[in-house]
């Protein structure tokens, strides 16, 4: 499903606020690739939009989930 170009982006601190995690932990995901920012500012700040990051997060436990059925 394509996102609205315009959706509002929110910053990192948003993100962990609406997921109940610290800032570092947001951060450390976009390192790892769980999590994808719409926009890396100039100054290396993350900005998101929150549909893209409930699509990436489902899409995440969706996989987490196909290989606990396959292992088992």
């Amino acid at each position: 499903r394509p996102v609205p170009e315009d959706e509002e982006l929110i910053p990192s601190g948003e993100v962990a606020r609406r997921l109940g995690v610290t800032t570092h932990a947001v951060g450390r995901w976009v390192a790892k690739g769980l999590l994808t920012p719409a926009v890396v500012t100039p100054g290396g700040r993350y900005r998101f939009r929150w549909s893209e990051v409930a699509a990436q997060l489902k899409a995440q436990q969706d996989a987490r989930g196909q290989e606990q059925t396959s292992d088992g």
